[in-house]
């Protein structure tokens, strides 16, 4: 019977909520300086799955300066568990999911602190902003079945990131947005449990290879593009 894994808190995650708090720290000395704000809401494809981010990015960080700072969380869905993975015997995840009636979930939600560059574009209706940031994301997945049998995979990871994110003025207020990025995640602890306990797997442990290959939460690098609104104030 396959094992299924659930989050726990452990003690690097003190660690890694500091750092988030830094970031958050950095935002809201930025948003003192900022002259213009905007809130931004977009949806498109995100990692493996379909969802949407909600933004706040604060605009003109002083007079001349075409720098903005970004805030974002974001929500997507997730093929959490690799269909093809061999789980023994030559059976697949995905075979043995269908033959046991097992339904498949999984979730990212991603905090993202992001500087932008406005490229110069006088004249022209498109204005265009490079950027780079941090990225914290929050894994978590499973399985169950009608008989109660159920599981989760859970990691909390940091990463960062960049794109290019393109803004057409609809109205002096109102621009539709467009985003396509790529963020690079390292590799995280996966903490699992099932009905008969948990345990925590790391980077380094002679099982993280085969569990990293089984649980596709964001590792390495990963892809997003998303369309949406800003309304600024």
């Amino acid at each position: 019977m396959l094992g299924f894994w659930v989050w726990v808190l452990s003690p690097r995650k003190g660690v890694k909520m500091k750092k988030t708090l830094v970031g958050l720290l950095a935002f809201l000395g930025a948003l003192g300086m900022a002259q213009k704000f905007s809130v931004e809401a977009s949806a498109g494809y995100i990692y493996s799955g379909l969802g949407g981010q909600l933004a706040v990015v604060a605009e003109d960080l002083a007079p001349g300066l075409p720098l903005a700072v970004r805030l974002g969380l974001g929500f997507a869905t997730s093929d959490a568990l690799d269909d093809n993975y061999n789980i023994g015997g030559g059976t697949t995840w995905g075979q043995y999911k269908k033959d046991n009636n097992f339904t498949e979930w999984g979730q990212n939600i991603t905090l993202s602190l992001d500087v932008l560059y406005k490229l110069p574009a006088q004249g022209l209706p498109v204005s265009l902003a490079p950027y780079l940031g941090l990225r914290y994301n929050m894994f978590e997945g499973g399985a169950y079945d009608n008989s109660g049998n159920s599981g989760k995979y859970s990691s909390n990871a940091f990463g960062f990131g960049g794109g290019i994110r393109a803004a057409y003025a609809v109205i002096p207020n109102l621009d539709v947005v467009a985003d396509l990025g790529a963020d690079y995640y390292l590799q995280s602890d996966i903490t699992v449990s099932s009905s008969s306990g948990s345990t925590t797997i790391r980077p380094g442990d002679p099982r993280y290879a085969n569990l990293n290959a089984f649980v596709t939460q964001p590792d390495g690098f990963v892809f997003r593009v998303r369309l949406g609104a800003a309304y600024r104030f």
